[in-house]
């Protein structure tokens, strides 16, 4: 019975020895989980902190992207109506333009054929003061008609000096309305130029406008 007591109470210290070894490896198990779990719910947090920034600095951007696009689609539409404003100017100055020159080429003419006729008066004047000398009982008619012809010839010079400030009025004209033409060219193509830059500037759905350039 001693044998048998002692064995048994051998078996219990193992058992209890094995039950405290499982009961401290079970706690030590438990304490470094736990400890792993802090860590990771830490760097959870650090993240979502991160995430919070992150998300913060893009509703920032986002806002900004927000204004900055409202900016170009009123600088875009101040762009098209400049634009449609200079091409009236542009048609507008082109229709003078046209109609000037028109007038200039009509007054070439009248100048030309107001030059032919004083040549062909002078000649006849000439022709006049030649038989002049060889007839001189024809002095007083031939005299009379040369005063006459003097007279036409003297208003004829008149029409001509006139159409020559004419012509010259109108080539002035038809100079500043090249000059102001080319102007309106010249800004009709800076304004193209900051609508292709407004519209490439835009990201995301682009305005109706910009299909035109």
């Amino acid at each position: 019975m001693s044998l048998i007591g002692r064995s048994i109470n051998l078996v219990l210290a193992l058992l209890v020895c094995a039950s405290v070894a499982g009961t401290a490896g079970a706690t030590l198990y438990y304490q470094e989980s736990v400890e792993e779990l802090d860590t990771e719910n830490s760097q959870l947090r650090d993240r979502n902190e991160r995430l919070q920034q992150d998300l913060q600095e893009t509703e920032t951007n986002l806002q900004e992207t927000r204004q900055r696009l409202r900016e170009l689609n009123e600088s875009l539409s101040t762009t098209r109506s400049d634009v449609s404003q200079v091409s009236e100017n542009l048609e507008e100055t082109e229709g003078e333009l046209d109609s000037t020159q028109q007038e200039l080429t009509s007054t070439r003419q009248d100048l030309q054929a107001a030059r032919q006729r004083v040549e062909e008066l002078q000649g006849e004047v000439d022709s006049l003061e030649a038989r002049n000398d060889n007839l001189q009982g024809e002095v007083n008619s031939l005299e009379s008609t040369n005063r006459n012809l003097r007279q036409e010839r003297d208003r004829l010079q008149e029409d001509v000096e006139e159409l020559n400030d004419e012509v010259t009025q109108l080539e002035t004209q038809v100079s500043d309305l090249k000059q102001r033409n080319e102007d309106l060219r010249r800004r009709n193509q800076r304004l193209e130029e900051a609508l292709v830059d407004a519209c490439a500037a835009i990201n995301g759905s682009r305005p109706s406008g910009c299909g035109l350039v």
